[in-house]
């Protein structure tokens, strides 16, 4: 039902290929300290726009026929990196990044925005700073397929590991993964059930107690230790998804921080095995390998997100630019999965919606998914659907994308319309999650319609992720149930006096073939693709469960 909707709105808004129209900056409507110079070269037309503190430029644009479009942006950065907000007709649709530059050039503000037939306004509003604004372009948006990448980067994966990634592939483009994110007390996710009936999927965790300086409360603590672990187990047995950040602290334990600001470290000695920053490194890599480590023995895969938001500079790993961040994932990915042999990781790589995001990308090779972490204006739910279709772009169509961080989550609606089908979305801990002041970034009844809507998966949507359940010790049968089959038709017919909530299909040998969630007092099931053999299927009615042994 969601392909046949999302083609039914492509074929409403359709991929453009008009000509290009440049607009000129002098035009432009002018408010605050924005002014019209020409003392600059190079410029197009007959003048550019300089603003600084707070200067914004507003765009009357007439377009013809309604569709997706491109923004490219003429500009001079002569006073360093430059960010700048655009909206259009009245919208944020993202922060646009204007590199240093020594004469005029160009970037593309935005990929595939829609603009109505007639008049639209693009606004550029002041974030950061000092630059001139020469022109904008309004171009057709030309689509990159995706073609996602068909196996995970781990050696050897596990096979749980593998069952979430296929899951991943298989689920991209038509239902977005629900998520929020909890700091080791589970407040979030059960805020969440108690107002809307339902559990979010995927579950954020962070390492951010287990190691360094001013953290003894926690590391010292036996309850406390392997949180994060527990968390995780709980969640996946459930069958969640557990998804793992971990804010980095001051290796060298001088500081408590993980801010740029706030620490000296020097990431870029990461190179020097000899030196006292890469002994630190290690020995807090180690750390946290064994905390994963307790995971992998039970079976447990992760969604790991380390060395996150690097290409912003404001954390210690990202301080010294993107050659020694890309050394340190690395030396992460080389440690975690061949020191210390963990193949339950699926790595994500948190990147900018730039042309520079590949500058700090580590390679295709030694990541998984693509997320970007997006904080738009409380209560500000457009689908950011520029900067899906800047990652998609940037990186070719070869990952996974995925709003890894976000503080207003994007309108399932919108997501649908836009074709921004992020893979998931998790809110930040705290107010991004629960409603709080005058301006929250998610009311209670958006996440009632988040949580109910049929493109948002719940924790109760999910399939398991377990590809070898074990044979239950008790195979009792229950005189409730009965199953009838005909495999030359390919059916299975599950029948009881009693509700059926779940079944499970396994083999002889204990690895689950099926798992069907699916209430009523008769169930079909699909036979078709099942082999010749001994199947176990575990029925789960309101009285309890039972095994039924089967032969094909």
């Amino acid at each position: 039902m969601i392909r046949l909707f999302t083609t039914i709105i492509l074929s409403c808004w359709l991929f453009n290929t008009v000509a290009q129209q440049r607009f000129e900056a002098e035009n432009a409507t002018l408010s605050g300290d924005a002014v019209i110079e020409t003392t600059e070269q190079g410029f197009s037309g007959s003048g550019y726009v300089t603003i600084k503190n707070d200067g914004n430029l507003s765009f009357t644009i007439p377009v013809e026929t309604a569709g997706f479009y491109n923004i490219l942006i003429g500009y001079h950065a002569v006073f360093g990196d430059k960010k700048q907000h655009l909206k259009v007709n009245g919208q944020t649709v993202g922060e646009v990044s204007f590199p240093q530059a020594e004469t005029f050039g160009e970037v593309e503000g935005a990929r595939k925005i829609r603009l109505n037939a007639g008049d639209n306004t693009i606004e550029i509003i002041n974030s950061w700073g000092w630059m001139l604004i020469d022109y904008i372009e309004i171009t057709g948006f030309v689509d990159t397929p995706f073609r996602i990448d068909s196996e995970l980067v781990t050696p050897d994966p596990s096979q749980e590991a593998k069952a979430v990634y296929d899951f991943l592939k298989e689920n991209f483009g038509k239902k977005v993964i629900s998520g929020v994110m909890t700091l080791n007390s589970m407040v979030e996710p059960e805020w969440l059930y108690q107002q809307t009936g339902k559990y979010p999927a995927l579950l954020g965790l962070d390492f951010m107690h287990n190691v360094g300086k001013g953290t003894e409360w926690f590391v010292n603590d036996p309850n406390r230790i392997h949180q994060v672990a527990t968390d995780a187990e709980n969640y996946f047995n459930r069958n969640g998804l557990p998804a793992v950040c971990w804010h980095w602290r001051d290796p060298l334990k001088i500081t408590d921080a993980f801010y740029t600001e706030n620490t000296t470290f020097d990431v870029s000695k990461v190179t020097d095995t000899n030196s006292a920053e890469y002994r630190a490194m290690i020995s807090d890599i180690d750390v946290i390998a064994a905390e994963l480590k307790l995971l992998q023995d039970k079976n447990i895969p992760v969604l790991w997100r380390p060395l996150h938001e690097a290409a912003g500079g404001w954390f210690w790993w990202g301080a010294k630019g993107a050659e020694p961040c890309k050394a340190l994932w690395n030396l992460l990915f080389e440690r975690l999965t061949e020191h210390h042999g963990l193949h339950n990781l699926i790595w994500v790589w948190t990147a900018d919606a730039n042309d520079a995001a590949l500058d700090w990308y580590p390679g295709d090779d030694v990541v998984d998914i693509v997320g970007i972490d997006i904080y738009p204006d409380a209560g500000d739910h457009n689908s950011q659907v520029a900067a899906f279709e800047k990652l998609k772009d940037v990186f070719q169509g070869r990952k996974i994308l995925a709003l890894s961080e976000c503080g207003s989550i994007p309108d399932p609606d919108e997501m649908v319309s836009d074709g921004a089908t992020w893979s998931y979305f998790m809110p930040w801990y705290g107010d991004h999650t629960i409603p709080s002041g005058n301006n929250p970034h998610n009311t209670v009844e958006f996440w009632r319609k988040i949580m109910a809507h049929e493109s948002v998966l719940t924790l109760d949507e999910m399939p398991t992720f377990r590809t070898n359940v074990g044979i239950p010790a008790m195979a009792t049968k229950a005189s409730h149930v009965n199953i009838s089959a005909s495999h030359a038709q390919g059916t299975v017919t599950v029948q009881s006096n009693e509700n059926i909530q779940q079944i499970r299909v396994m083999n002889i040998n204990g690895s689950l073939i099926e798992e069907i969630k699916k209430e009523g007092h008769a169930i079909n099931l699909n036979s078709s693709s099942w082999k010749k053999g001994v199947y176990l299927l575990v029925i789960k009615t309101d009285s309890g469960e039972s095994i039924h042994k089967m032969i094909k």
